[in-house]
C-alpha cells in the first residue's frame, strides 16, 4: 500500500496516554508486589477479589462501556446539529438513569447476603464467603460513582480531552502503596479495601474538575428530547441481553475456578489484573484516539481514508502486542520470582502465574483487532445487532469455558484465556466485513510479514542463549532480577531493531519523530 496518502495514526496523545499508564503500570506493579508479600494466595486475598468482582459483576450489568461507544456517535451528530450544551445533556440523561440502576443493583446484592456469592464462588468456605458479603457492603457503594465517572470519561474523550484521569490514577496508586506499606497486615484487607476507595473517589474528584473546565452542567431530567426514551430503551435492550449474557460468563468462569484448588483464584486475578494494567497501557490509548478520529472521518465520507487507517492502527497493535509478549516470554518468570517469590507465593505459584500471563500476552494479538474493530463496528454498523452476536458468543465461550476447567484444571483456565479473546475478536471483524466492506482495512502482508520476521529473530536469540540460565529459584533475588532484566531486553532490542533494519513503517516514522526531537 502507498503509505503517501495514508493518515498519520495521532502519535500526540497516544503518547500522552502511554507515558501516563506507562507509569502507572509500574505503580501498579509495586502494589501487586506488596499485596502478594503481605497476602500471597490465602482465603482473605481472594475474598477480597471476589468482592472486587461482584462489583465488576454491577458494573458490567450496567454496561456503561458499551453504552458510551452507542452514544458518542449522536454526542457528536447532535453537538454539530443543536449545540455543545444539548449534546452534554444526553451524557447527563443516561448518567442519572445507569447509576439509579446501579445503586438499585448494589442494594439487592447486599440485601442477598451470600446468596449471589454462593454463585459466583461456590468452591469457596463459608466463612470466606461471609467475608465477601462484608467487604461488597462497603466497596459495592463505589460502583454507582465509577459508572458516573466512566460515563463522565467518554464524553472527555469526546471533546478529545485525554491523560487526565490517568494523572489521577497515578495519585491514587502512591497513596495506595504508602497505605500497604505503612498498614498492610496480612490478617486483614482493610488496607486493600481503603486504597480501592480513594483511588475511586479521586477519580470521580478529577473528573468533576474537568467537566467544570468544558462547562459542564449536569440535569436531573430523567427525559431528554435529544435521547427521546424509546431510543433510550432501544438501545438498553440490545445492551442488557449482551450484559445477561456476560454474567453468565462471569459467574460460570469463577464457579469454575473457584472449585480448583485454594489459590488458583487468587493465582488467576494477580494475573489478571497485571494483564488489565498492561493492555490499558498499550492497547486502550490506540482504541480511544481511534474511536475519535474515525468519527471524524466518517463525517467525510472517504471510504479509502478510513480503510488506510484501519490497517495502520492494524499494523501498530500487531507490533505493540508482540513488543509485550516477547520480553515477558523472555525474563518474565526470572522479574516475577524477583518480586513476588517467597514464603507466601511459592515457585509453583510464580510459574503459574508466568505461564498464564504468557497466553494474557499472545492472546493481545486478538485484543488489537478486538478494540479496533469494535469501534468501527459500532460507529459505521447497527451496534444494537452486533451486542445480540456478542450475547450468543459469551454463551457460548461459557460453556466452552466450563467444561474446559472442569476437566483441565488449570490449563484449562490457559486455554479459555486465549479461546474467549479469538471468539470475542471474530464478531466485530465479521460485523464490518460482511457489513460495510467499504470501510474494512485490515493488516497489510508486508508490514506483518516484516514484524514478524522481527519477533522470529528475537525468540531465536534468547531460545538459543536460554539453556545458560539455570532456574528461578536458583538464584538470589539480585540474580533473578538481573537475568530476567537482561533478557527481556535483549530480546526487545532485537525485536525493535529488526523492524528497524526491515523498515516497518510507522516504527520508521516514530524512530524519525524522536531522533528530531533531540536535534
Amino acid at each position: 500500500m502507498n503509505h503517501s496518502f495514508v493518515l498519520s495514526l495521532d502519535y500526540r496523545n497516544i503518547g500522552v496516554l502511554f507515558s501516563l499508564n506507562t507509569l502507572n503500570i509500574f505503580l501498579n506493579v509495586v502494589v501487586s508486589t506488596l499485596t502478594v508479600y503481605i497476602f500471597g494466595t490465602t482465603p482473605k486475598v481472594e475474598a477480597f477479589f471476589a468482592a472486587s468482582l461482584l462489583g465488576t459483576a454491577v458494573s458490567r450489568f450496567v454496561n456503561t462501556g458499551q453504552l458510551v461507544e452507542i452514544v458518542v456517535s449522536r454526542y457528536h451528530r447532535t453537538k454539530q446539529e443543536v449545540s455543545k450544551q444539548a449534546a452534554m445533556s444526553i451524557i447527563a440523561t443516561l448518567c442519572n438513569y445507569m447509576t439509579g440502576i446501579a445503586l438499585l443493583l448494589t442494594l439487592v446484592f447486599i440485601a442477598s447476603g451470600t446468596g449471589i456469592i454462593n454463585l459466583l464462588v461456590p468452591g469457596f468456605q463459608e466463612d470466606t464467603k461471609w467475608s465477601i458479603w462484608q467487604i461488597y457492603c462497603i466497596t459495592g457503594f463505589l460502583m454507582p460513582i465509577q459508572i458516573a465517572t466512566n460515563l463522565f470519561q467518554g464524553l472527555l474523550n469526546a471533546e478529545n480531552i485525554y491523560g487526565k484521569v490517568e494523572i489521577t490514577n497515578t495519585v491514587s496508586l502512591v497513596l495506595n502503596v504508602l497505605i500497604l506499606a505503612i498498614w498492610g497486615n496480612p490478617n486483614s484487607v482493610a488496607s486493600l479495601v481503603a486504597g480501592l476507595v480513594i483511588s475511586v473517589l479521586a477519580q470521580f474528584l478529577t473528573i468533576l474538575y474537568y467537566l467544570r473546565q468544558i462547562g459542564y452542567q449536569h440535569s436531573w431530567l430523567t427525559r431528554n428530547p435529544y435521547f427521546p426514551l424509546r431510543d433510550l430503551a432501544r438501545t438498553l435492550s440490545a445492551t442488557s441481553t449482551y450484559m445477561i449474557s456476560v454474567q453468565i460468563y462471569i459467574f460460570l468462569f469463577n464457579a469454575a475456578l473457584s472449585l480448583l484448588p485454594p489459590g488458583s483464584f487468587a493465582i488467576y486475578r494477580y494475573a489478571e489484573i497485571i494483564y488489565g494494567k498492561v493492555a490499558s497501557v498499550f492497547m486502550l490509548p490506540i482504541s480511544t484516539v481511534f474511536f475519535n478520529e474515525i468519527n471524524r472521518l466518517l463525517h467525510q465520507n472517504n471510504g479509502q481514508s478510513i480503510k488506510a487507517f484501519v490497517s495502520k492502527n492494524l499494523n501498530f497493535s500487531f507490533f505493540i502486542g508482540f513488543m509485550i509478549m516477547l520480553p515477558f516470554w523472555a525474563g518474565g518468570n526470572y522479574l516475577l520470582w524477583t518480586f513476588w517469590g517467597g514464603a507466601k507465593f511459592n515457585e509453583h505459584d510464580v510459574t503459574a502465574v508466568y505461564e498464564l500471563l504468557c497466553i494474557f500476552f499472545l492472546s493481545m494479538i486478538w485484543s488489537g483487532p478486538y478494540m479496533i474493530f469494535r469501534k468501527l463496528a459500532v460507529t459505521v454498523g447497527r451496534p444494537e445487532l452486533l451486542y445480540y452476536y456478542w450475547s450468543v458468543t459469551h454463551v457460548v465461550s461459557a460453556a466452552i469455558g466450563y467444561a474446559l476447567i472442569h476437566t483441565l484444571g488449570f490449563r484449562g483456565v490457559m486455554i479459555q484465556v486465549f479461546v474467549h479473546n479469538f471468539l470475542m475478536s471474530l464478531v466485530p471483524i465479521l460485523a464490518v466485513r460482511l457489513g460495510k466492506r467499504t470501510h474494512f482495512g485490515f493488516y497489510e502482508p508486508k508490514e506483518i510479514f516484516k514484524i514478524t520476521l522481527a519477533l522470529l529473530g528475537g525468540i531465536g536469540v534468547i531460545w538459543g542463549i536460554k539453556s545458560y540460565w539455570a532456574e528461578m529459584a536458583a538464584y538470589t533475588k539480585l540474580e533473578s532480577f538481573l537475568v530476567g532484566a537482561f533478557l527481556a531486553i535483549l530480546s526487545s532490542l532485537v525485536f525493535v531493531g529488526g523492524n528497524l533494519l526491515l523498515k516497518v513503517h510507522d516504527i520508521n516514522l516514530i524512530s524519525s519523530k524522536i531522533l528530531n526531537r533531540i536535534k
